[in-house]
């Protein structure tokens, strides 16, 4: 009887977390979408191919995979961060080369996209990307 209250306990306090993650995931999706809607029809024109340009990357980076690779890439076992952590040790000088000239790529997008923002669209965008910093520390802690 003890270890059924323990379980069921448990069982409640989970779907608890899970609830607080679903709401802390809604709201923030909601001041995202708030966000966009402020913007200007060029600053979400400079966001849509930030977007599509991300896409391209990631498509051609993928398109040099080995098959080894594309395995790690397409299990879904692992989390987006345990899958880096194998894909990492995996990549060759040309591929290296290449994630580093894409994250620079992203980095100009983002700072040209940047440079258009009004002092109050910046303080939200730096709170928009805060918050995401802190659900990754939170992550981080937890594991």
């Amino acid at each position: 009887m003890k270890n059924f209250l323990v379980v069921i306990v448990l069982l409640i306090s989970m779907y608890s977390l899970s609830a607080q993650n679903d709401e802390e995931r809604m709201k923030h999706k909601e001041l995202k979408k708030e966000f966009y809607e402020g913007l200007s029809v060029d600053q979400k024109a400079l966001l849509d191919i930030q977007k599509q340009l991300q896409k391209e990357l990631k498509s051609n980076m993928q398109a040099t995979f080995s098959k080894e690779q594309l395995a790690i890439v397409n299990d879904e076992n692992l989390s987006k961060r345990e899958r880096r952590k194998a894909l990492l040790p995996t990549l060759s000088e040309e591929q290296r080369e290449m994630s580093k000239s894409n994250k620079e790529k992203m980095r100009v997008k983002k700072e040209e996209f940047k440079a258009t923002l009004t002092d109050v669209q910046l303080q939200e965008y730096e709170n928009l990307k805060k918050k995401r910093g802190e659900k990754r520390k939170k992550h981080k802690k937890s594991h």
